[in-house]
């Protein structure tokens, strides 16, 4: 095995472990684990480094290409978005939802047939292409983490039907404060996808190129749900709801776009 994929097998064992404190502390009460938990997050997150790091030596260029890159890179961005907005959350239960997705992605990265192929010889690596791969791939990332907000604002609102108050629900942000991370990740993605389609036109990618059409229909979903947002077209459940299912269309679309 490679060094880069040494490096991204430790890494998925410590989002793996991450999950452990913040689950003993659910079980307790006690919350202070949480700093366990986020040390943990951020050796996942250095080994995630370093594995892109590394692949990026062995293909010499930013590995964006292939299936398995991809999931790795936005599984990678959404860790640094994580560390980025934890501030606005509870910190360690926003990464208990987080790891699991993270380590989801490197097994699906590690799953796929011909997982981390070697890329072509290239020539001069073009800074403006590779812009535009790396912004549309965090804006991808902004959407995933949307989705994990709008299943924990689901679970809050469950919990308040139900009148299950106690354990989860204490350690839950307030729904109100998640209603309105949902909306600030879903126009943090929305802006860095205009950002990243607005640099074809300086590339003069053709409108009929497979990869540019199907950007732009994923752009047009979370468009529609960012005017929803701002006109409050949608209750905050139907947003929810929305921000949860919708990553399903963005993340099916890694496959068709390489």
């Amino acid at each position: 095995m490679t060094s880069d994929r040494i490096a991204l097998l430790l890494s998925t064992f410590a989002f793996l472990a991450a999950v452990f404190p913040a689950l003993r502390a659910l079980k307790t009460g006690d919350w202070r684990r949480g700093l366990v938990q986020k040390v943990i997050m951020a050796i996942g997150f250095l080994l995630q480094t370093e594995a892109i790091y590394l692949r990026g030596q062995v293909v010499g260029q930013c590995p964006m290409k292939s299936v398995s890159d991809i999931l790795v890179f936005i599984a990678w961005s959404v860790v640094l978005l994580y560390f980025l907005v934890g501030t606005t959350y509870r910190v360690s239960l926003l990464g208990m939802f987080t790891a699991p997705l993270v380590v989801a992605m490197h097994v699906l990265a590690f799953a796929v047939p011909d997982a981390f192929p070697a890329y072509a010889a290239k020539g001069a690596i073009d800074p403006w292409v590779e812009l535009h791969a790396a912004l549309a791939l965090i804006a991808y990332a902004a959407f995933a983490l949307a989705c994990v907000t709008g299943v924990m604002y689901l679970l809050q609102e469950r919990f308040l039907k139900k009148h299950l108050i106690g354990g989860l629900f204490y350690q839950l942000p307030p729904i109100q404060g998640l209603a309105k991370a949902i909306q600030r990740q879903v126009f943090l993605g929305v802006l860095l996808l205009t950002a990243s389609l607005a640099i074809t036109f300086k590339l003069d990618t053709p409108i009929t190129n497979p990869k540019l059409i199907i950007a732009w229909g994923v752009w047009g979903l979370y468009a529609i749900m960012g005017f929803t947002i701002w006109r409050h077209t949608l209750s905050p459940r139907q947003t929810a709801r929305l921000a949860a299912l919708g990553f399903i269309i963005p993340f099916v679309s890694l496959w068709l776009v390489t």
